[in-house]
């Protein structure tokens, strides 16, 4: 059975950026067939996220403690609704973890 990842799409309020982010990332686990729960969240949410991925804004940065980043591979991207840097950032991880060839 093959791991099931948990991804989270990372805004400053958990609304409307990182909503929109999340379908983005749903299509993309969909169409290669990776198992995934993906989620949304806002910055005061942080301490208690338990995600394999958390995909964010290069401007959350500061806001993201450092333990977050022994658990978590954390992902900048310039724009969340930006549907191929989410793609190519997502292709790069699923690649280095062997899962994507």
């Amino acid at each position: 059975m093959s791991k099931r990842y948990e991804i989270t799409a990372l805004c400053g309020m958990g609304l409307g950026t990182s909503s929109l982010a999340r379908m983005a990332i749903m299509d993309f686990v969909s169409k290669n067939k990776i198992s995934a729960n993906v989620t949304v969240a806002d910055i005061g949410m942080i301490k208690g996220l338990k995600s394999d991925i958390i995909l964010t804004t290069k401007s959350m940065e500061s806001h993201i403690p450092p333990h977050i980043y022994e658990t978590a591979k954390v992902v900048f991207v310039t724009n969340l609704i930006k549907k191929d840097e989410i793609n190519n950032s997502l292709i790069a991880i699923f690649k280095e973890w062997g899962v994507l060839v």
